[in-house]
């Protein structure tokens, strides 16, 4: 029942993020928040980290791997999308940008996983650009201030830092508990944040209610229930069907917006909303089961990657339940 729910409550969970960044950014430097949320992060997962410390303490090299691809999908990822709220750039025009990681992380995917996508489950990245597109249309002004080049830039940084970091992830990092993996993660994303705030910020914090509201949110209900459920899914279903679930994230966005600051939906969006729930349908239904080749399931086995017929991974990070 969980993995069933989970897609569900990964986007309603992710798109409050945007907003809670959206609200941040005023009061604390986009890194500077970071690295306090995360620092939250590792002091909330450590104690369960330290349960299961006998499994990563067996497997020291997924220390590093942990490490590195939490460096990639929560310190790079997120520095240039706060980055580019925090410059002007709307929040629902980065949604949208990133809503289109499933292409590259399909890309990325094929080539280094052996995951196949069908020629229908492609039309459903198709579609989920479009709808995307149709979802977001309305918010775009390309004279606004906040979208240039630079904010541009960063979220087309975004772009590959996410579909590397999940599909390194999915290669060298598997076999972990998922506390114990999404602990270390935001330790290797630390020092990336860190790094940034030390010499591109001042590191001056307004201590405001909304600033703790935004950072206590973050910290608890977006890193620790969005990420712990994306890591779930990433297990369950491969990287390629379980970035689809990003094509949801404007949608979710749009009402969160709305929810939060009164931007209404207009019927274009509406229009764009089932054009993106059917894209997601498509690619999760035509996605291959056994997207490794043998000789790749072989190899992979080594690493604690084994695969099962079912596609879903066989070792200890093997949710019972749904990923987030």
């Amino acid at each position: 029942m969980m993995l069933h729910l989970a897609p569900a409550l990964f986007v309603l969970l992710w798109s409050s993020g945007f907003v809670a960044a959206k609200l941040a950014v005023p009061f604390a430097e986009p890194c500077t928040f970071l690295a306090m949320r995360f620092a939250i992060v590792v002091a909330l997962l450590a104690p369960f980290a330290l349960v299961d410390r006998a499994t990563w303490l067996a497997q020291p090299a997924r220390l590093l791997h942990s490490g590195i691809a939490g460096a990639l999908m929560q310190g790079l990822y997120l520095s240039c999308v706060v980055w580019s709220i925090y410059l002007g750039m709307p929040a629902g025009v980065v949604a949208l940008v990133v809503s289109l990681h499933p292409i590259t992380t399909a890309v990325l995917a094929h080539l280094v996983l052996g995951e196949r996508i069908s020629p229908l489950g492609w039309v459903g990245f198709a579609l989920g650009i479009v709808g995307a597109m149709l979802v977001l249309w309305p918010k775009l002004d390309l004279g606004s201030s906040g979208i240039r080049a630079d904010t541009i830039a960063l979220c087309l940084m975004a772009l590959p830092a996410m579909s590397c970091g999940t599909v390194y992830q999915k290669r060298f990092a598997s076999g972990l508990g998922v506390a114990s993996a999404t602990c270390l993660q935001h330790v290797g994303a630390i020092a990336v944040v860190g790094f940034g705030a030390s010499f591109l910020e001042s590191r001056v914090v307004d201590w405001t209610p909304i600033l703790i509201g935004s950072l206590a949110w973050q910290a608890i209900v977006v890193s620790c229930g969005a990420v712990l459920l994306l890591m779930l899914m990433l297990g369950a279903h491969g990287a390629s069907r379980a970035a689809s679930v990003f094509y949801l994230i404007p949608a979710g966005t749009a009402l969160m917006t709305y929810l939060a600051l009164g931007e209404g939906l207009v019927p274009i969006q509406i229009v764009g909303v089932a054009v993106v729930t059917t894209a997601v349908f498509l690619i999760n239904s035509t996605a291959s089961k056994n997207r490794m080749p043998p000789a790749s399931r072989t190899n992979s086995s080594e690493t604690g990657l084994a695969s099962g017929s079912d596609g879903a991974l066989q070792g200890r990070d093997a949710p019972t339940g749904p990923m987030t």
